[in-house]
């Protein structure tokens, strides 16, 4: 089977730990002579690319995952450019895969365009599902009726994967989002707030671990930065040097890593993956949705909360003293994920058949 991957490409780090958990459970459960790539950010499917390429030299079209429900200055209010009635004329089985609502509250959600663009685009689809964040329930907030909530494609990312360890010593990851800082803090006041916060929490963990800033995106490396400055046995990794044909080099440090602290959904999701522990640094719906669906609320702490470095303090304390549970209730709840997983691509094999 031929096999047309198009997702977020040349951004986000997360974004290509994910594309390595689709690409794996391709490999699992088709028969795949190949897996062609397109960056979903910029490729417009217009006619002559559906007729010429997507219809001709694939036999699948597979999208996501990520959270591209998300945009509303998008034609489309979402990452998929191609027009409305143009969906029909993609002649092989496509899939829409565990793809996230990232719509924050404050942006009032799905412009109607989208909602009907959405709509088109599920009418079509042979299979289409949004990943296990809570991104079903906002998104069912919108249309009405619910989709298939399965587990991101980034816990997934171990299937006949290796990954090297790069640093020796015992270390902590850090991982700071950067962009859309007035989504994320609020205001520049709480974001300053925030690395007062931060740097005095690395501090206390740099007497014990070594602490690494692993930048997603361009906008995260400042913030790291800002935060490790002139504090000993800390390092912002090379984000220039993984970003992004490294990108696997960058997910390995998440397996190998003994805890994770994270602003991100993928720098939560990774982790995840390996059994590392993590506390998400909750600021977006979709951190807590994460947490609350796999059991783990218990570890994540709002950047809005006023007692915030106490609170993430306290969590830390609490992984550590409950550290090897910790890491048996990930290997149950990865299981899990596997379980719905299969259970997700027996029906998708069964669509794209038809």
């Amino acid at each position: 089977m031929r096999i047309l991957h198009t997702y977020c490409l040349n951004y986000n780090i997360g974004d290509y730990a994910l594309g390595i958990g689709v690409k794996n459970l391709l490999r699992k459960y088709l028969d795949v002579t190949l897996i062609g790539n397109t960056n979903l950010q910029g490729r417009e499917f217009n006619s002559y690319y559906i007729k010429e390429v997507v219809n001709k030299r694939y036999d699948l079209l597979v999208i996501g995952g990520g959270g591209i429900i998300h945009g509303s200055h998008w034609p489309n209010g979402w990452f998929w450019l191609i027009e409305k009635d143009l969906i029909k004329e993609i002649k092989i089985p496509f899939i829409v895969y565990g793809v996230g609502y990232n719509y924050w509250k404050e942006e009032g959600g799905i412009p109607e365009r989208g909602i009907i663009h959405l709509e088109e685009t599920m009418k079509h689809a042979s299979y289409f599902s949004v990943r296990n964040d809570g991104s079903q329930l906002r998104l069912g907030e919108q249309f009405g009726r619910t989709v298939p909530a399965i587990p991101d494609p980034g816990f997934h990312v171990d299937i006949n994967t290796q990954y090297q360890r790069k640093e020796e010593a015992p270390y902590v990851l850090i991982q700071l989002a950067n962009d859309k800082p007035e989504r994320r803090f609020g205001s520049i006041e709480k974001r300053d707030s925030f690395i007062r916060q931060m740097r005095e929490v690395t501090e206390y963990l740099a007497k014990r671990y070594k602490v690494i800033f692993s930048p997603h995106v361009p906008e995260d490396i400042s913030i790291s930065q800002e935060v490790a400055a002139g504090i000993s046995n800390t390092e912002v990794w090379d984000f220039g040097y993984f970003a992004f044909d490294h990108s696997d080099e960058a997910v390995g440090y998440y397996k190998f890593a003994e805890f994770v602290l994270a602003m991100r959904g993928h720098g939560q999701i990774v982790p995840i993956a390996f059994n590392t522990p993590v506390i998400s640094l909750e600021n977006h719906p979709k951190h807590r949705g994460l947490m609350e669906n796999l059991g783990l609320i218990d570890y994540n702490v709002s950047l809005n909360q006023e007692s915030f470095k106490e609170e993430l303090k306290e969590k830390i304390q609490a992984l550590e003293a409950n550290y090897f549970d910790l890491k048996h209730k990930y290997e149950v709840i990865n299981q899990g994920l596997r379980s719905e997983t299969e259970k997700a691509w027996t029906e998708i094999c069964q669509q794209i058949k038809r």
